[in-house]
């Protein structure tokens, strides 16, 4: 964080010769505005000096590559997926993540951001369907039967603004 900051002092915790202090933050904190954004900067430099580089498009996107090796890390505020071209590459760098950042490794990718993740011989297969059944079921769509066209309008119960919103964000 490049602000500096000062706080109350957190109730129960408050000083009783100097009950009017005040805190100087020494490092960003949950809850801040700043957090995320000192977050973000904190950890994208430090992939930097790993050896990534941040996608000229995509902000939380940054690729690696070592000779034929590749590895893509997909950054969402504190969630991270990681993929590598490479077992011994992707073991790798968890540890170089893990060595800096307090994390919890979960695996394999099932789901993120909406999107279900299968893996078969095939390949992976990337999929929203559990997201557009849930768009569907706060619009309240889910209970329609098809009919044929034109039929009268009614009055949707959420304003639309929401549903147009999420649909767009669905495709």
């Amino acid at each position: 964080m490049n602000e500096t900051v000062y706080c109350q002092q957190p109730p129960g915790f408050i000083d009783p010769a100097c009950p009017d202090a005040i805190c100087l933050l020494q490092r960003s904190l949950y809850g801040l505005k700043q957090a995320p954004r000192a977050w973000h900067q904190r950890f994208a430099t430090f992939l930097r000096q790993l050896g990534f580089v941040a996608s000229a498009t995509y902000a939380s996107l940054f690729i690696f590559t070592e000779g034929n090796s590749t590895a893509y890390l997909l950054l969402y505020v504190d969630d991270i997926v990681l993929t590598a071209s490479s077992d011994a590459l992707l073991r790798r760098l968890i540890d170089r993540l893990h060595s800096e950042f307090a994390m919890i490794d979960l695996g394999e990718l099932h789901h993120f951001l909406g999107i279900s993740v299968t893996r078969s011989s095939d390949g992976i297969f990337l999929s929203q369907r559990q997201y557009a059944v849930d768009l569907l079921q706060h619009q309240h769509l889910l209970t329609l039967v098809p009919s044929s066209l034109p039929r009268r309008v009614l009055p949707s119960p959420t304003p639309p603004r929401t549903g147009v919103l999420r649909a767009l964000f669905s495709t």
